[in-house]
């Protein structure tokens, strides 16, 4: 009995001892054996929501006694809830001091962005005069069509790859000839769970190379250090770079005191980006999570954060109804402002776009290098809230 205690999370323990819930929403750890334990959870009267063939990771929906029963296969190492992880709520390149020329040959043609966010609205400025939401993969609803209920990924999108077809350039993102690959894994409050998360990671893995797909946004954070999560999402970050794709991650929404960076930010091969304030005189942005003041902690790097003018969506429109799709009406307002170290990480991302298409067979360690090389220490900004500091685009672009 006392082991089959061990392999239960204790919170979920707790849980299934007081009984305010008929179902949970869970992770399942196993060994081998997975068609078993998928008809068992089957023959148990839950349902299996995702099966995560990397990690060994079963997600269900299980009442208390599927649960019980569950512990007591050998095949089982562990069942845990499944948690919520959420979304890091001027022009992003003039807040970034970009001077691209128009002329200039470097916009991320040919180059896949991955986006694990909210959705993507069909904007305008992705969708014409050609559409580069090459695919969009719904896990929250199973809709066909892109959508984007909450806003956060649609913004994303912009700072990465607008054209900015509705402001005759104005507000273009940093790679406005990139594809986009979006990923619906947060619903319209910005939650999304883990395991959708850690599914949408082996999806995209599977089609990086017909896709080309090169950068991997995660503009997200998890609030808390939990070791077991950790390890898997530290598993899933290495299978995409083994992938050749380069992993951008915000250093999340605490407030920047020193060593208030945590969860999947730490992750070492991730670049973790933090944000700045650049609407008067440079300072650092009051909710970019610091590191520690130890050497080489994170973040490592920094963009500008605040007060980024990115596309707008309509997040009460649904793509398709009854099966059948639909089609958006006009926005009011094409443009809104935002501000988040997601948008700090959404731009890095472009970049690295910008950097894979003059050489597509950089590795994310290249990547890293360039990035590194290229950084320009910001004054009076502690070392722990800016990492090596911010791009210097010219620098490191032919």
């Amino acid at each position: 009995m006392f082991s089959l205690s061990r392999k239960l999370e204790p919170n979920l323990k707790s849980c299934i001892k007081s009984k305010p819930y008929n179902n949970y929403r869970i992770l399942i750890k196993y060994k081998r054996f997975q068609e078993s334990l998928l008809k068992k959870i089957s023959f148990y009267k839950g349902n299996v929501i995702n099966h995560i063939e990397h990690c060994k990771i079963i997600s269900a929906n299980l009442n208390s006694k599927g649960i019980q029963r569950l512990l007591e296969y050998p095949e089982v190492e562990y069942i845990c809830f499944d948690e919520y992880l959420f979304l890091c709520g001027i022009s992003v390149n003039t807040a970034n001091k970009v001077r691209l020329s128009n002329k200039s040959r470097s916009k991320g043609k040919g180059i896949g962005v991955a986006i694990i966010d909210s959705g993507v609205y069909p904007h305008q400025d992705l969708t014409t005069p050609y559409n580069r939401i090459a695919s969009f993969t719904d896990l929250v609803n199973n809709l066909k069509y892109p959508y984007d209920d909450n806003g956060h990924g649609t913004c994303t999108a912009g700072v990465i790859a607008g054209n900015g077809k509705k402001s005759n350039g104005m507000y273009s993102g940093i790679a406005p000839e990139c594809k986009i690959y979006s990923y619906k894994a947060f619903d319209k409050t910005g939650k999304g769970y883990f395991s959708d998360i850690l599914y949408a990671m082996e999806l995209l893995s599977k089609e990086d190379e017909k896709n080309n797909i090169k950068v991997l946004c995660l503009p997200f954070e998890m609030l808390t250090y939990n070791i077991f999560f950790q390890s898997l999402f530290d598993l899933m970050i290495s299978l995409v770079v083994s992938k050749n794709i380069t992993c951008i991650i915000p250093s999340g929404s605490n407030k920047n005191a020193d060593g208030s960076i945590t969860g999947i930010a730490l992750c070492n091969n991730c670049i973790t980006v933090a944000g700045y304030d650049s609407t008067a005189n440079i300072k650092p942005y009051t909710y970019s999570s610091a590191g520690s003041i130890r050497k080489d902690s994170k973040p490592n790097m920094c963009a500008a954060c605040v007060d980024i003018i990115s596309l707008n969506s309509d997040t009460s429109f649904l793509s398709e109804k009854d099966g059948k799709k639909l089609y958006p009406s006009k926005l009011d307002l094409s443009y809104k402002t935002f501000s988040g170290t997601s948008l700090a990480a959404a731009y890095i991302a472009g970049v690295c776009a910008l950097i894979y298409e003059e050489n597509e067979g950089l590795t994310p360690k290249d990547i890293s290098s360039i990035l590194k090389v290229g950084c320009e220490s910001l004054t009076d900004i502690p070392k722990n809230y800016q990492g090596d500091g911010k791009i210097n685009i010219k620098s490191i672009l032919k």
